[in-house]
């Protein structure tokens, strides 16, 4: 507001005039048509100005002349923001006033809004950018939840798993890669020492290794210091059970399959043979060592138990942890345990294939019936055997 008689100069004598930070901002054209108000209509109109205030005494025209100057050009910025920002009325910066004898300066408040209004455009590509980033974000979310892997829904289900050692890594990111083997039942795991990443997914998620701290242990001399020739790995394995009990896999899944990296494997052949066992306490055998064998061996390239056989381990943990198992092979452990804790065995001598058994081994890989081919060491030759018995329609897949 500007008054007369500021310092003994007649204000509206100059032809200056009251301003209002309302609609007359808006509007500059306005500033020079308002009427000029008298002191007793300027005092009766306007409420006591707010602190903070800046005292000037009167010194002389010189300091008049640039007291007035600075308030001009305060009045002069508050006129422009307050066209700039589109402010009208109440919600517009209080005021700029000079009054007789001092100077009071109110610096405009924030007007609601005018922070947003301000960052303009780029403000507003920014929050679009924000929202299309949440928006793909939820549909991820959503797409996850309802997306599942191709093997999800077979029936019997199936929950296989390996332990994976240093020379397994590349034979086991080969079967990831080609969904096949443990990678083609309903849910599987793999185990090893160091955490590692074997791929991603089908739905996008990671697969990763479950990490333990196994063991070292060395083989043993058949009829010398074990029962084996091979892996005396009984404390790798119980290690495995803990951790696989622990995950709560085994209770989704109607049977659990343990299967070594090296054996070619056709989990739907499996669950052909299974589904009649299917709610039943039950592991199976797939070696002969003669003919007449009814119960036969459980070789380790494949080891299949129930789920309620896991549950019969589980109750009774410390009859098979206490078994005189040095000098074991894990396998020879596991049968065992099923016989201590009174689980039958199903024996599957006709569909395993495996080379280590004196009367098991040695079908060629063109037999479309085997479950298992045991054992091709390294990829070239899982896969050679993989799609040879699986037939051309299979591979195409």
């Amino acid at each position: 507001r500007f008054e007369k008689d500021w310092f003994g100069v007649d204000l509206r004598k100059l032809g200056l005039v009251r301003l209002s930070l309302g609609s007359a901002m808006s509007n500059p054209k306005e500033l020079h048509e308002l009427p000029q108000l008298s002191d007793a209509d300027s005092s009766a109109s306007e409420a006591p100005v707010a602190e903070p205030r800046l005292p000037f005494r009167r010194r002389g025209p010189a300091t008049a002349a640039a007291a007035l100057a600075a308030a001009l050009l305060l009045a002069a910025g508050a006129a422009v923001a307050s066209s700039h920002f589109g402010v009208t009325g109440a919600a517009a910066a209080q005021r700029a006033s000079l009054r007789h004898h001092a100077a009071t300066v109110v610096l405009a408040e924030e007007v609601d809004g005018a922070d947003e209004s301000e960052q303009g455009p780029a403000a507003d590509e920014a929050e679009n950018s924000e929202d299309e980033a949440e928006d793909h974000k939820h549909k991820e979310v959503e797409k996850k939840k309802t997306c599942k892997l191709a093997h999800a829904d077979d029936k019997p289900s199936l929950f296989c798993w390996a332990v994976m050692f240093p020379s397994d890594v590349a034979l086991i990111k080969s079967q990831f890669t080609g969904r096949a083997g443990i990678f083609a039942c309903n849910d599987y795991a793999v185990i090893s020492k160091e955490a590692m990443k074997i791929g991603t997914d089908d739905c996008g998620d990671d697969f990763n290794t479950w990490q333990e701290d196994l063991p070292t242990v060395s083989k043993g001399q058949y009829g010398v210091n074990a029962m084996t020739s091979s892996w005396l790995n009984v404390p790798v394995f119980t290690l495995c059970w803990d951790r696989l009990l622990k995950s709560g896999k085994v209770w989704e899944q109607d049977f659990t399959v343990k299967m070594d990296p090296d054996a070619v494997f056709f989990p739907d052949r499996l669950g052909g043979i299974l589904l009649q066992h299917k709610g039943k306490p039950i592991f199976t055998t797939n070696c002969r060592y003669w003919g007449g064998d009814q119960v036969g061996k459980l070789f380790g390239a494949i080891e299949v138990l129930s789920k309620q056989a896991i549950g019969a381990y589980k109750g009774k943990m410390d009859t098979c942890k206490n078994l005189p198992w040095q000098g074991w092979g894990e396998d020879y452990w596991m049968q065992h345990c099923m016989n201590a804790l009174g689980i039958p065995a199903v024996g599957m001598f006709d569909q395993v294939s495996d080379n280590t058994c004196p009367l098991g081994g040695g079908a060629p890989c063109t037999d479309g019936k085997k479950i298992v081919f045991h054992p091709r060491k390294d990829a070239g030759q899982w896969w050679d055997c993989w799609k040879q018995s699986a037939g051309p329609q299979m591979v195409a897949k």
